[in-house]
């Protein structure tokens, strides 16, 4: 678990301080102990806000300006987006999570994205207790990306976002594929192309992979988490192209899914109330973000590119950016 945590925050470009997390994470391992679906939910409960600031950030950032690319146009950006983790998902209540055998003491515990203070303390079947660990005080999830956007012809350009199967040294492996198609509709409108502003529909969709080798077990075979993230957004956007400055506004709707597979046995215990628990956890998680509002904006200084988007939904999204281009 502690190598799916790392992963997961050095791949959206945030290490939390070296040493809060090993003392955190070493906390959340002891979820095993609980046993059973208490494992499920506990990991599910603690890692919410993830979930759905990694989807939302990867809905975010996929254009420059409303207007299609003329064809031919390119450009080559690296941009970042950070997703704000809402209030209300910064703590859980444990004694709502469907725990079973377990009792837990009054309150509200944190969320990964909550404060740095520990919360309910849950009393296992066999009388021994696991305080349920801090956050990390930070509630957002950032979320890096590169792309490339290609003019092709009849108003319309494609994005694509590529990272082939990537070895990250001591915490597992990633990949991404995204793929998003912009389409002028001023062309399709009577006198459209007449009208002083740009209308365009875009629809886009990314899917994020993670493995991690765990050594909960020291020598044990086999104890891996697999996890796979999916985007899809589309939008309805409306603006105008000058020669030093685009800017756009728009309304869309997104949504995404999260499965997470922790494989493998795990010993937990000693002696005789010594067990092992296989697969203990595998769920999904479904982000609907629903409608959202945004609105951005892109500075050309020759082939430079500077960019900046806010899309407004149930986790408010931040992206921005530099790039080069042509003709676009």
């Amino acid at each position: 678990m502690k190598k799916l945590l790392f992963s997961i925050l050095l791949v959206t470009s945030f290490l939390a301080p070296i040493e809060d997390s090993h003392g955190q994470l070493k906390e959340i391992e002891q979820f095993l102990d609980a046993g059973g679906d208490n494992v499920d939910a506990l990991t599910k409960a603690y890692l919410s806000p993830l979930p759905n600031g990694i989807i939302s950030g990867l809905n975010s950032g996929w254009t420059t300006k409303a207007k299609a690319t003329k064809s031919l146009g390119f450009s080559l950006q690296l941009r970042a987006s950070v997703a704000t983790v809402p209030t209300l998902e910064q703590t859980f209540d444990a004694s709502t999570i469907g725990l079973e055998g377990i009792s837990v003491s009054p309150g509200t515990s944190n969320t990964i994205s909550g404060d740095n203070s520990t919360g309910q303390i849950l009393t296992l079947p066999d009388n021994s207790t696991l305080t349920l660990p801090s956050g990390i005080n930070f509630p957002y999830v950032p979320t890096p990306m590169v792309q490339a956007n290609l003019g092709l012809f009849l108003g319309t350009d494609v994005t694509v976002r590529y990272v082939p199967e990537v070895d990250v040294q001591h915490f597992g492996s990633i990949d991404l594929f995204g793929v998003g198609v912009k389409h002028d509709i001023n062309q399709w409108i009577p006198g459209g192309k007449l009208l002083p502003i740009d209308l365009t529909i875009m629809a886009a969709y990314t899917q994020f992979n993670m493995a991690v080798d765990l050594e909960f077990n020291k020598g044990a075979q086999g104890q891996r988490v697999e996890s796979s993230t999916e985007a899809i957004v589309t939008n309805l956007l409306v603006g105008k192209t000058l020669p030093f400055i685009s800017a756009y506004a728009g309304v869309g709707y997104q949504s995404g899914t999260f499965d997470l597979n922790m494989l493998g046995d795990y010993e937990i215990g000693s002696g005789v109330t010594q067990s092992t628990l296989t697969n203990p956890v595998s769920y999904s998680q479904s982000y609907n973000g629903g409608i959202h509002l945004m609105a951005g904006a892109q500075i050309k200084l020759a082939i430079f590119r500077i960019f900046a988007e806010v899309t407004t939904a149930e986790y408010t999204t931040y992206n921005g950016g530099i790039g080069i281009g042509l003709r676009n």
